[in-house]
């Protein structure tokens, strides 16, 4: 598996930069194409149908417009630091929708989605506080989520692949293969309660073994969750002694409609990720 195609959500927001530098970064190493979705979003003009209203057909058409300047000029960021960073294949597309049905729509042809985490602190512009966790839901491949503060001059290089016996986080181990094969330095964390046979269940040493079939090797452990502290915060807690620049995890949750309802683990690194983390569902 390679990351032919990379996608990246792009907006006016100051993070924007670092988000496209990263994923330009991965594209590079990886020779990817980088397709940079810029939506334009819809306007958010509530009209009365009626005389007393006279300009709101031109007020919606102002607003439209405003809408799509800040896609163009997210767009012409996009292909300068394409160009600074010598990105071979790139590409930018202005999608007149809301954010995330064009990052879903557009992200289910690449291999990998670049997105940024949602900043709590930031006033409310129009993009869902929940876009990360739905892009991860509906677009069915890989999300990499960068943190919404920090800098990141390495990624992959020290890595903390958090274990467990589930679908999603077989599929995360699968779909970070890339970076895996790359990486100097893989650790293999199972984090849990105290399990009924001392040895565990074996799924922690059969990952082990199919990432060395792969050619790369790992520092595979157990871990007992402490009690108090979530299996997400001793992850994270851990990340940070091992002086990891990726965290990679699988994502937990479910949907009924588009409300989503996240798992314990997976709503922690979300809210208090400190490095880029690629979440597969």
């Amino acid at each position: 598996m390679t990351y032919k195609t990379i996608a990246v959500h792009l907006d006016v927001r100051p993070r924007c930069a670092a988000r496209v530098a990263l994923a330009a970064r991965l594209a590079m190493r990886h020779g990817s194409r980088l397709i940079g979705i810029a939506p334009t979003g819809l306007p958010d003009v509530i009209v009365a149908m009626n005389s007393a209203v006279p300009d709101a057909i031109e007020c919606i058409a102002l607003s439209a417009a405003d809408l799509r300047e800040n896609a163009e000029v997210a767009m012409r960021a996009f292909y300068r630091e394409c160009r600074r960073s010598g990105v071979a294949s790139f590409h930018a597309e202005l999608v007149v929708a809301e954010a995330l049905d064009a990052v879903v729509r557009h992200g289910r042809c690449s291999d990998l989605i670049v997105v940024g985490q949602t900043d709590t602190g930031a006033p409310i512009d129009g993009l869902a506080r929940d876009f990360p966790q739905q892009v991860l839901l509906h677009a069915g491949g890989p999300v990499l989520v960068v943190p919404c503060a920090g800098t990141f001059d390495s990624l992959g290089e020290r890595v903390l692949v958090g274990w467990k016996d589930t679908r999603e986080a077989a599929r995360a181990l699968r779909d970070s293969l890339p970076l895996l094969r790359d990486a100097r330095h893989v650790s293999l964390v199972e984090i849990g309660p105290v399990p009924s046979d001392p040895g565990g269940d074996g799924s922690l040493e059969a990952a082990a073994a199919w990432l060395d079939s792969h050619g790369i090797a790992c520092d595979a452990h157990r871990e007992i969750e402490r009690a108090g502290a979530g299996a997400g915060e001793q992850l994270l807690s851990r990340a940070g002694e091992l002086g990891v620049d990726l965290v990679v995890c699988g994502g937990y949750g479910h949907s009924r409609l588009r409300e989503w309802a996240l798992g314990g683990v997976t709503r922690h690194l979300l809210g208090h990720m400190t490095v880029p983390t690629l979440l597969s569902h």
